[in-house]
């Protein structure tokens, strides 16, 4: 989960752009919602901003035939998202894969941490709300399983509001944290992902964190990818004392921060080893005790 410079697109240009080349006979029914469209974008920006996304039902209703909503999602999908199309610089310019001189670069998704993005994700989706299909700020840079897992969920009260990478930045305080699932019989250690909220912030926000973890499934996701860093580190462990270990765990959970953010898998990850006593104590050496970790 990390935060992100907001594109610098203004909304009522991507949009003329993306419809630039239409043919006359859809010109005029599009031409029709660039005011509607640069309107939405600039209410959405202030819900965002305020963290109340989940308000924006008036946006949700329009327009109101089913026609004239299709070709909205179709400015995005025929108009942007497909190759050699009016749009198509805009979108690769939002994905942020490419560098000023066109070569490709690897984006980490801000929305996992771990995946490399490959599209963009519609924030509120495009289908409940077409006026916002090409809104850049409504886009994000994701990866796959991000976009696809979040298939077209929306929030309708304001916990359901999944963190949003322009608007939110909580990288000040490490509120991804992990714990140690310890093996039973034949089992492999694995990890519990969860939310542990700053002290000072309120119930509100916690929700919100918890929306994001459930939403993007990460609990699942990560502990599939965990595995292989804990046999690495296993095999990196008999090599060292004992009383070595747990510092040496958090020196390496401090370079997963990302550009700063501790709220990374692997920070998580490394965190909760350094401080389960049974690991560093020599846990780490057997995949089949059979202790309870609490």
């Amino acid at each position: 989960m990390q935060h992100i410079d907001r594109p610098p697109f203004d909304a009522r240009d991507v949009y003329t752009t993306c419809i630039g080349n239409a043919r006359p006979s859809s010109r005029a029914r599009l031409e029709a919602y660039i005011d509607a469209v640069a309107d939405a974008a600039t209410v959405y920006e202030a819900a965002a901003k305020s963290q109340s996304l989940h308000t924006l039902g008036v946006l949700a209703a329009q327009p109101l035939t089913r026609r004239d909503r299709k070709a909205l999602e179709a400015v995005y999908t025929d108009r942007m998202a497909k190759e050699r199309t009016p749009g198509r610089a805009i979108y690769e310019a939002l994905k942020g894969t490419t560098d000023e001189d066109g070569n490709r670069r690897e984006n980490r998704c801000p929305l996992c941490g771990e995946g490399l993005v490959t599209t963009l994700d519609h924030h509120l989706p495009k289908t409940t709300y077409p006026l916002l299909s090409v809104v850049p700020v409504n886009l994000i840079p994701a990866c796959r399983d991000c976009n696809t897992g979040k298939r077209t969920t929306a929030p309708v009260t304001v916990g359901d509001q999944t963190l949003h990478p322009y608007f939110d930045d909580f990288s000040h305080h490490p509120w991804l944290r992990a714990r140690l699932r310890r093996p039973r019989g034949n089992e492999q250690p694995s990890m519990k992902f969860f939310v542990f909220p700053h002290s000072d912030w309120d119930d509100t926000l916690t929700e919100r964190l918890r929306t994001h973890l459930r939403v993007f499934d990460l609990d699942h996701r990560y502990s599939l990818l965990v595995s292989s860093h804990i046999a690495s580190t296993n095999h990196d462990l008999t090599m060292m004392p004992t009383n070595a270990i747990a510092r040496w765990l958090e020196h390496k959970a401090e370079g997963w921060r990302y550009r700063g953010n501790p709220n990374t898998m692997g920070y998580a990850l490394f965190k909760a080893l350094a401080s389960d006593k049974w690991y560093v104590n020599g846990g780490w050496r057997s995949s089949s005790t059979a202790v309870d970790p609490d």
